[in-house]
């Protein structure tokens, strides 16, 4: 049998949602493409804790994984550009400190070249509470950048705004602030969107209503803003215009008792309210949607504003974050008045579905799964 085209060790301490399946796609399609992965990951709960302490634990299974290697391969593997080291790549998300899991795993990755893929990055992430700031989060973004030998950012938006905080952030330094971090992360930095996968949706009918439906498809937690919404569909109810509304994403205890209380004011409007049941009866809901909303105060990319575009919806998403790279200015709002009257309008006047089809099929796996083939690959020979 011959030696795999490249042989990936992917590292994710945050396997869930949209982190879970950006990964298993792209671990499925490359492989197709005679790529070798192995996957350390940690189930998906207490983001903190995964960044503070995933590297001593992915460090060790890494070592176990290459001894492994090292006793089936004792000469190594001639031909390749590191005949003795049991991977060509490290492929890392920002919820594990590469830096640190680079130093702890030692001879097992020494010399093999890193990537680091930013979702997104804590010096940009909105903190309620000042008191709860800690300064280790923005760190290890930083520090992990500058292990990686590539830094990949899911926008435009996300990039740009964590180059541009790290000069301020540094000098909260009491002294040796470290100079040109900044333009040693730019030098190894590139945009490459997240790819989602289309099947689902091309599986699912475009279904309409009697009612112009109107979904929120978003985690259920402070940074997406869910009272705005709320807000937004309850002026139209005042106003007695017939419309529904579904509210589907992942629920948390801290915000479940009010989301429920919210949808709950909606009546017989609200024909939807949970994470569906599988990704089939997601696309279905999405599918049914004409118009999909966002109001998040934080946002690095949005894949399911995107699914939803693919799905047929007609998005609406706030004049801010990374919603002005990727959508037109008649799909943005600029203000809580403007998204009541850009829903009133729906409402009154339906529009035909699939309008904005074409902004997500950039964004599929069929898409941008070359284009990731070809930067591994790059970063991997050097």
């Amino acid at each position: 049998m011959s030696a795999p085209r490249l042989r990936v060790l992917a590292l994710e301490p945050y396997y869930g949602g949209s982190h879970r399946a950006v990964l298993d796609g792209l671990v499925e399609r490359l492989r197709s493409l005679d790529f070798a992965f192995e996957l350390v990951t940690l189930p998906a709960r207490k983001w903190k804790w995964r960044m503070r302490g995933s590297a001593i634990t992915m460090a060790e299974e890494a070592r176990a994984l290459a001894a492994a290697w090292s006793e089936q391969h004792p000469d190594g593997e001639p031909g390749r550009s590191r005949p003795n080291a049991a991977w060509d790549l490290v492929y890392a998300s920002t919820f594990v400190n590469l830096a640190e899991f680079v130093a702890l795993a030692g001879d097992a990755v020494a010399g093999v070249p890193r990537i680091v893929y930013f979702h997104e990055n804590q010096l940009l992430y909105p903190n309620r509470h000042t008191a709860e700031w800690d300064y280790q989060f923005a760190l290890t973004n930083i520090t992990s950048a500058l292990t990686a030998d590539a830094c990949l950012f899911n926008t435009r938006y996300n990039l740009d705004g964590f180059l541009a905080e790290i000069p301020g952030f540094l000098r909260e330094f009491p002294d040796h602030r470290p100079a040109g971090v900044s333009e040693r992360i730019a030098a190894r930095a590139r945009v490459l969107p997240p790819p989602f996968d289309p099947q689902p949706f091309d599986a699912a009918p475009v279904t309409r209503g009697r009612r112009v439906r109107i979904v929120w498809p978003h985690r259920w937690e402070h940074d997406k803003a869910p009272e705005a919404f709320f807000a937004a569909v309850q002026s139209l109810a005042v106003e007695g215009l017939d419309f529904e509304v579904a509210v589907a994403g992942q629920s948390f205890r801290e915000t479940e008792p009010l989301m429920a209380e919210a949808a709950a004011a909606l009546g017989d409007r609200l024909v939807h309210l949970g994470e569906p049941e599988s990704r089939e009866a997601y696309a279905r809901l999405l599918a049914s949607a004409d118009v999909a909303v966002s109001t998040a105060e934080n946002e690095f990319f949005g894949l399911a504003m995107l699914e939803a575009c693919y799905a047929g919806a007609t998005p609406l998403v706030p004049d801010r974050l990374a919603y002005p790279e990727l959508y037109p200015a008649e799909c943005r709002y600029a203000s809580p008045g403007a998204l009541v009257a850009r829903l009133r309008a729906h409402v009154l006047e339906r529009s035909g579905p699939g309008a904005y089809r074409a902004l997500a099929e950039p964004f599929t796996f069929g898409a941008l799964v070359p284009r990731y083939a070809e930067v591994f690959e790059a970063v991997a020979r050097g």
